[in-house]
């Protein structure tokens, strides 16, 4: 099914295979590295060396293709994994806490194993449009990077909140960032990614063309679909928040819940339909 995506060669390829390399072993590290069974430099230099490799690679598109990397489904996974890989590097330093980069490795693989997979499109990309349409794809970039994040925090907290209840003087406990600073990061980042997610269905909606027809097939698109249930699922997770007084566990898990809804499930049904679409 996946035989045409699996098929990239050129520089583009070859820069994106190694990149998940990298990610799958730094996932691999990582596992050690919250287990306490080893230290977090090597975490940081693989997730550094990843994104040198995602940064060649969004050059790569620029310079072979001769655009942005906003076009394709596969570029656009890549600079979300891009911009994921960049917010958990600078998180890294700014805290010093190598178990938050461990937490979020996973995600940037399984983003550049989907642009692996995606399969290229059947006809040539129209481009981008205007300005409201590179916009309304950067904000969504933007956000879908913010609540990847947070979903990492929300995995760190459920493993750590599992650990302490089974040893909680287990000398792991201590190497790990305090409960109330991951919870905390878990929020900011789900705020700022639904704001930003928000934002960006606002100016896509702005700017689409006045007919039916381009407002039915937007609608239906099924990133659009992904997006707007996953900020339901969100909209739940602050509701409670504020007013059932939900920490901790029940919020970490919704956050993980609404990458998978937002981001897997945005690009996994965009895979299949542009599959479908391929073959037709």
């Amino acid at each position: 099914m996946f035989a045409d995506a699996l098929a990239l060669r050129g520089l583009e390829g070859g820069l994106l295979y190694t990149a998940l390399g990298v990610f799958f072993g730094a996932t691999l590290v990582g596992f050690r590295v919250v287990g306490g069974r080893r230290r977090g430099r090597a975490l940081r230099s693989m997730l550094l060396i990843g994104l040198g490799v995602l940064t060649l690679d969004l050059l790569a598109i620029g310079i072979v293709e001769g655009h942005l990397p906003l076009v394709t489904r596969a570029e656009l996974l890549v600079l979300l994994a891009w911009s994921v890989a960049l917010i958990t590097w600078a998180s890294d330093r700014r805290a010093h806490s190598h178990e938050l980069t461990a937490a979020v490795v996973p995600a940037i693989a399984l983003l550049v194993a989907f642009a692996l997979f995606v399969p290229p499109p059947s006809t040539a990309p129209a481009g981008l449009r205007n300005t409201g349409t590179v916009l309304h794809v950067l904000f969504a970039i933007a956000g879908c990077a913010a609540v990847t994040f947070a979903a990492g925090m929300g995995a760190l907290y459920l493993w750590q909140i599992r650990k302490l209840k089974q040893d909680p003087t287990a000398a792991v406990a201590s190497r790990l960032p305090p409960l109330e600073t991951v919870d905390r990061l878990n929020f900011r980042s789900a705020a700022w990614g639904v704001a930003l997610l928000a934002l960006s269905l606002v100016i896509g909606w702005a700017f689409i063309p006045a007919s039916a027809e381009s407002l039915q097939a937007w609608f239906l698109d099924p990133t659009v679909l992904a997006v707007s249930v996953g900020l339901l699922v969100y909209a739940l997770l602050f509701a409670a928040r504020a007013w059932l007084g939900w920490r901790g566990r029940r919020a970490a898990l919704l956050s993980v819940i609404g990458f998978f809804v937002v981001v897997v499930g945005g690009a996994a049904v965009a895979a299949f339909c542009q599959q479908s679409a391929h073959l037709s």
